[in-house]
């Protein structure tokens, strides 16, 4: 860099004897523009320190769902069509990993099983189909803002069904709540809108992707958004969320059966107006295609639309990790996970761990 070269202090003093005070103001403009020749401008504030400038909201990846190491092959996941009022759905995820963590060591006490005790068993029924049903799952829950978006196509509808808007593939929008009207992109829309997935598209909320459409409400200054999504493929995220894609298929259809007559009795006795049950452990953790595994998928198909049933209505199954959080959190009603686990490993089909855990009940079909 040039030095910069300013006038010697005698030569100032002997300038202001002669032409007096008065040119000290000259002297302090004439520098302005060498300090700025010469570097000495001011930093710029770094955008991170900046309140005007915001960061571009950006989608999570998006991927083909993961497939655990040594497990069976993958199963299609095909698209599925709403009506005129709803979308249509998908199948990837995000970030395709391996299966998070191994499934933690089983205690060495083995749950006991009656000899010989009854065992309610339902007839195998090739290919059945349950009936269409689709369950509303709090995925956002009064969040000051969202990010939202979509794989291919989107679009944004009143609560009639009435297109307002589309959405390009992989284009993000922030969602913000405006009293009673949502802000979207900086647009003012009402304060109930429906983001319906184009054929083929998966939709992006957050943080994760899903299946089925959306309902974004305002409350107040707070976005609460639902996923509306078949049941069927609700269970398979919630199997591949709460238990280990590669525990043993019989445990994963123990789990299939108890998730599903959970989820039937939340549609029944919604937690809110807006939706049956949350995505967390205060419900049943549900992650989207995150956490679809083939594994998930074959037990929720291979136990379709069974529940468990007692004097003709849907038990509420609960269930929790340990024999010791049954005890502690249920009252010692519901289903060990990892005793479930273990008793699959010893030979016991989903029937014979279900009579375990919830005796006296029987399965049912919806």
């Amino acid at each position: 860099m040039k030095r910069l070269s300013l006038p010697r202090p005698h030569i100032v003093l002997s300038l202001l004897r002669r032409y007096g005070w008065w040119l000290i103001p000259f002297l302090a403009i004439a520098t302005i523009p060498l300090a700025w020749r010469y570097g000495l401008q001011p930093t710029p504030v770094p955008s991170s320190q900046n309140p005007v400038m915001t960061a571009t909201p950006a989608l999570p990846p998006l991927s083909t769902p993961p497939t655990p190491s040594g497990l069976l092959p993958p199963v299609s996941l095909a698209p599925q069509t709403h009506s005129s009022t709803g979308p249509t759905t998908q199948v990837p995820k995000p970030k395709a990993t391996a299966p998070a963590a191994p499934i933690p060591p089983l205690p060495t006490a083995q749950p006991s099983v009656a000899p010989g005790a009854p065992r309610q068993s339902l007839a195998p029924q090739a290919a059945y189909v349950p009936p269409p049903l689709e369950i509303r799952v709090g995925i956002a829950r009064k969040l000051p803002q969202i990010i939202i978006g979509a794989s291919q196509q989107a679009y944004l509808q009143n609560r009639h069904g009435q297109a307002l808007n589309s959405i390009n593939g992989n284009q993000a929008l922030i969602v913000q709540a405006k009293g009673a009207n949502l802000q979207i992109d900086g647009q003012s829309l009402p304060g109930v809108l429906w983001l319906t997935p184009a054929q083929g598209s998966y939709l992006a909320v957050g943080e994760r992707w899903y299946r089925g459409r959306v309902l974004l409400v305002s409350s107040g200054e707070r976005v609460i958004a639902v996923n509306y999504v078949d049941l069927e493929h609700y269970l398979t995220s919630v199997v591949g969320s709460e238990m280990h894609a590669n525990a043993p298929a019989e445990a994963l259809k123990a789990q299939a059966i108890a998730a599903r007559s959970y989820a039937l009795v939340h549609m029944i006795r919604p937690a809110s107006d807006w939706f049956d049950l949350g995505d967390t452990q205060r419900w049943q953790v549900y992650k989207g295609l995150q956490s679809e595994y083939n594994t998930s998928q074959q037990a929720v198909l291979e136990t379709a639309g069974q529940v468990l049933s007692h004097q003709g209505g849907v038990v509420e199954s609960l269930y929790a990790a340990t024999d010791a959080i049954v005890a502690s959190v249920h009252q010692g009603r519901g289903m060990s996970q990892l005793g479930a686990y273990d008793l699959a490993k010893q030979g016991y089909n989903y029937q014979q761990i279900l009579n375990r855990y919830y005796p006296g009940v029987s399965l049912a079909r919806v």
